[in-house]
């Protein structure tokens, strides 16, 4: 009776080892995940099974590095009139304009290109690109 006993808490304590292994590994899982969304540009981008950059990604990444080149303080960018072009080689290509107005109130249309080559990382990080090229007209 005593070693049936035993055997039985033995067999217990196995089973409870087992619970506290796969919690262990269901916590490690979880930090991972919550990791990757809290570094990442939200859920869509730890879902993502993607990692090149979209149009919409690289448009975005195109814009902050045109705004500091336009002079007038009040711009604004397009929402969706843009062209974007793809090379080998993470070479990316947008066309747009973007709209200024001076401090008497005149608007002015710049209109861009610019070429850019994303190293990798997150897409949504600035430092993760690089400018080729940037070309700017006056209207």
């Amino acid at each position: 009776m005593t070693q049936t006993y035993l055997k039985e808490k033995q067999l217990k304590k196995k089973r409870a080892m087992k619970g506290v292994y796969a919690m262990v590994i269901a916590g490690v899982v979880f930090i991972f995940i919550m990791v990757k969304f809290a570094t990442s540009g939200g859920i869509s981008e730890v879902l993502s099974f993607s990692k090149m950059p979209n149009a919409d990604d690289t448009y975005k990444i195109a814009m902050e590095f045109v705004k500091p080149t336009i002079r007038n303080g009040n711009i604004s960018f397009p929402d969706d009139k843009y062209q974007f072009g793809k090379k080998a080689d993470s070479i990316f290509i947008i066309k747009s304009y973007v709209l200024s107005t001076g401090d008497k109130g005149e608007t002015n249309r710049t209109n861009f290109e610019v070429v850019l080559k994303y190293n990798g990382g997150p897409k949504f990080l600035k430092k993760n690109w690089a400018v080729v090229d940037i070309n700017e007209s006056s209207e």
